[in-house]
């Protein structure tokens, strides 16, 4: 049990209720108070008891949509108050069960057909390594019904993926029930779909109001916003690129002015390191990620696989971005033998082995996913210039953007 995330929880709630409220010893008591207790409920109080028969929070929680809708709109009442006063009766009600952040919640957020589903499924394959079922996927995916919850890890960090469905009778369901499916989000990737441009005006309303709950939940989760299905065929068609201006104008004011921290990127599942990358700065931001402790974690399993006592990362420049090292003497050597062989490993794209006092320098340049890296290790095995070149860490491929544009 998570007691620092259920304090923050409970602390949300009673944010929400009327300050001079003498809180009670435990949360679930709330639920058999007066709905008065509810902030900015007051005006309307005595009203809402007399015509809907409703006087305690868990009264309110029960209240039917629609039953509210029709009372609001006779009542001269903006409905949007008695469904927000409603959402925070549910709240309540659901405290007693709360039970703490197991997962970071990434939500996956778009209407139908902008393309969630497949980076959803990009996205588990990827991180289950299962790379092999990715083209059958693109083949076989149906859109999501309702909300799919998915469980990764990345780089040590527990994600719980929430691919929810942008059909128009799901999306009424989450904006009636923000309780159930906004609170306690950490990020959320809000997909457009840019070969779609008659439907940008639906996109750009269903994101005004997500943002919208997320003000009134009181939840500032970190927004990356992709223009989907960029596809590598399109890079060069004008139209795209003023679609993508547009869009980058209209989403950066919906996002700036609710005081939301985004990025924008494009993205396509055709050019799945670019969903990739999307991903893993998310994760990097909003669970403050270190990307250089992350590839040096990824250096040193990679390593210890191979029977490694070292193994060092460099770009093209023969910067070092990455190692795993036991002594700086170590480091100051392959670093030199390295910048050394720069010349052949690079221009010359050649492996390089240096025997010296019985034991071997190996560096192998590699071409992983648009980037070309070298990795170098002193050891005393000549198989493993082979096991370097071979057993390439893929893991690194995401992070790599970050280090080394």
């Amino acid at each position: 049990m998570n007691m620092m995330t259920i304090k923050k929880f409970h602390e949300k709630i009673y944010s929400l209720l009327v300050p001079d409220l003498i809180r009670p010893k435990k949360i679930k008591e709330l639920k058999d108070m007066d709905i008065n207790i509810i902030k900015g409920i007051e005006e309307y109080a005595d009203l809402i008891k007399s015509k809907l028969k409703v006087k305690k929070i868990k009264d309110m929680a029960k209240l039917k949509q629609d039953k509210a809708v029709e009372f609001a709109e006779k009542s001269d009442m903006d409905p949007s108050l008695l469904e927000e006063w409603m959402t925070i009766s549910k709240l309540i009600v659901r405290a007693e069960k709360y039970r703490g952040e197991i997962a970071k919640k990434v939500m996956l957020l778009g209407i139908d057909n902008a393309g969630k589903t497949a980076i959803s499924k990009t996205l588990t394959i990827k991180y289950r390594g299962n790379l092999q079922q990715f083209g059958q996927m693109l083949k076989d995916l149906l859109p999501t019904k309702g909300a799919v919850q998915d469980r990764l890890k990345v780089s040590n960090v527990n994600v719980m993926l929430w691919d929810l469905g942008g059909q128009q009778q799901y999306r009424r369901v989450y904006l009636q029930e923000p309780e159930r499916f906004f609170f306690d989000t950490s990020a959320v990737m809000y997909v457009i779909d840019i070969q779609d441009e008659e439907r940008f005006d639906e996109s750009m309303d269903y994101l005004e109001r997500v943002v919208k709950i997320f003000h009134f939940l009181k939840e500032n989760p970190y927004f990356m916003s992709l223009f989907h299905k960029y596809d590598p065929e399109l890079e060069m068609i004008p139209k795209y690129q003023v679609f993508i201006k547009d869009l980058t104008k209209r989403v950066s004011k919906v996002l700036s002015d609710a005081n939301i921290t985004f990025q924008l990127r494009n993205s396509s599942v055709y050019n799945d390191l670019t969903v990739f990358n999307s991903f893993t700065e998310l994760i990097r931001i909003f669970a403050n990620v270190d990307v250089q402790a992350t590839i040096n974690q990824i250096l040193e399993k990679h390593a210890r696989v191979n029977g490694l006592d070292n193994l060092v990362l460099f770009d093209l420049s023969g910067v070092r971005v990455g190692e795993f090292v036991q002594s700086d003497e170590i480091r100051d050597l392959i670093n030199a033998l390295t910048i050394q062989n720069l010349q052949m490993l690079v221009m010359e794209d050649e492996q390089v082995v240096v025997e010296f006092d019985g034991q071997y320098f190996s560096a192998v340049p590699i071409y992983l996913e648009g980037k070309t890296i070298i990795l170098s290790s002193i050891h005393g095995d000549p198989s493993v210039q082979e096991k370097l070149l071979h057993e390439t860490p893929t893991e690194l491929e995401p992070w790599l953007e970050s280090l080394m544009e």
